[in-house]
């Protein structure tokens, strides 16, 4: 029997444990919401990646299935520019190539601005002469620029430091595409591009400027101009066209390089776009015994041919194959085609090629696999030059490709100044004795 006094204790014990089991009832929930908000961060995560690995392959097959009718459509273009043709057949087939080469850099603004959106675009960071490369882009506006009647000229400041490190396809990118937009608003009058730089430690800071005497820019419209497929108006849409993407990755761009890009104008008054980066002098950045690149582009290739050799083409698009071997005869090599890797390796077997020619996304057996068996076969044949062929663009090919045992890689389209480059280090030019059939 319980007296007043035992109540008493147990009321008081009972009103002790009472928050003690609440709180830690309340940390086991807080625990399992966390958990709970834990799996669901994971899942979304996963789900994230599985959506960017999936937006990449659909890129990389974009790039394939568009890149290898179109580069069909160019090379056969500039094969027929190379025959016997009246004036009227020569107008139509240079229409028909740089309508393909037009439809080729809206491809590759769209995969240039996909790559930057998911940041899987690297710049690629080597020694150049950078006095060289604005010879090169000078000689470039000065000839476009007269085909308009306008003037044109480059100015760079006094003593502009000349052997420097840095990306000089994407510099080269940046400012094309702002002399293709003054080139395309200016109908009388000037464009011209300054140059000068700072230092900032063991850094240059570059600054370009592209000036033109267009048509000019609002406020309003200037704002707009960054934003990726964007136009000024829709007026500017209509009359000369264009996806609206290159401003933007031309910003990225000058981003990825540690500046910016922008812009002064005013309507009536032409346009002064300028953007800056930052270098890094090549003599202190590189070693000595690799001298800096030339700028770009590189110098004409030397004469084509002839060369003397046997090639195997594998190659599944009869447009390709038929491509590639108007190709080989104009450097004189003898061929024979195989239209996929299986096929490919049978035919390694039973006759003599001084270098294959293997497109990598075939049916039945693909490039590199058939590369891989190729690799492991007994003798000399495990070091049979081979050399890619691909409409693949997409960061990170070209060393998968090399790195899985191709000698070489020359991107679709075709042109045959890189085919010949890519061969010739096979062949011996001019050479007496034929391998063909051996």
């Amino acid at each position: 029997m319980m007296t007043a006094n035992d109540n008493q204790t147990a009321s008081m014990s009972d009103e002790n444990n009472a928050p003690k089991g609440i709180a830690k009832a309340l940390e086991v929930n807080r625990i399992g919401t966390l958990e709970s908000k834990l799996a669901r961060e994971s899942e979304a995560r996963a789900i994230a990646e599985a959506a960017s690995k999936s937006k990449s392959e659909l890129l990389a097959t974009v790039s394939h299935e568009v890149r290898t009718p179109l580069g069909a459509i160019i090379s056969m273009a500039d094969l027929l520019l190379g025959t016997r043709l009246d004036a009227q057949q020569r107008q139509y087939a240079d229409t028909l190539q740089q309508s393909g080469r037009a439809l080729l850099a809206v491809l590759n603004d769209v995969l240039d601005y996909s790559k930057l959106d998911a940041g899987r675009f690297d710049l690629e960071v080597v020694p150049f002469d950078f006095i060289e490369l604005m010879d090169s882009v000078e000689a470039e506006l000065v000839a476009r620029a007269n085909a308009k009647g306008l003037a044109a000229q480059v100015d760079l400041a006094e003593d502009f430091p000349r052997q420097l490190c840095g990306d000089p396809v994407r510099i080269r990118q940046v400012l094309n595409n702002l002399v293709d937009n003054a080139l395309k608003f200016t109908e009388q009058g000037s464009v011209h591009i300054r140059a000068g730089y700072g230092c900032d430690g063991d850094e240059f800071i570059l600054r370009f400027e592209v000036c033109d005497t267009g048509i000019g820019l609002t406020d309003e419209q200037i704002s707009k101009l960054f934003e990726p497929y964007a136009q000024a108006d829709s007026s500017v849409a209509v009359q000369y066209g264009g996806t609206g993407l290159g401003l933007s990755i031309a910003r990225r761009l000058a981003n990825l390089m540690g500046g910016d890009l922008g812009c002064e104008s005013a309507p009536d008054s032409g346009s002064m776009f300028w953007f800056t980066i930052r270098v890094r002098d090549a003599n202190a950045s590189a070693p000595q015994s690799a001298p800096p690149q030339p700028g770009l582009p590189p110098d004409p290739p030397p004469v084509m041919g002839p060369l003397n050799g046997h090639v195997l083409i594998v190659e599944d698009n009869d447009v390709n194959q038929m491509l590639i071997a108007a190709y080989l005869d104009q450097f004189g090599l003898t061929h024979d085609t195989a239209v996929n890797g299986q096929e490919a390796i049978r035919m390694v077997q039973e006759r003599h090629y001084d270098v294959v020619l293997m497109d990598i996304m075939m049916p039945v057996m693909d490039g590199l696999e058939a590369t891989k068996q190729i690799r492991a076969l007994d003798g000399p044949l495990a070091s049979l030059p081979i050399i890619a062929l691909t409409a693949n663009a997409m960061k990170g090919d070209r060393e998968t490709y090399l790195a899985s045992g191709l000698d070489g890689y020359v991107s679709k389209p075709l042109s045959a100044a890189d085919l010949f480059t890519a061969l010739s280090e096979y062949f011996p030019i001019n050479a007496q004795a034929n391998t063909a059939g051996q």
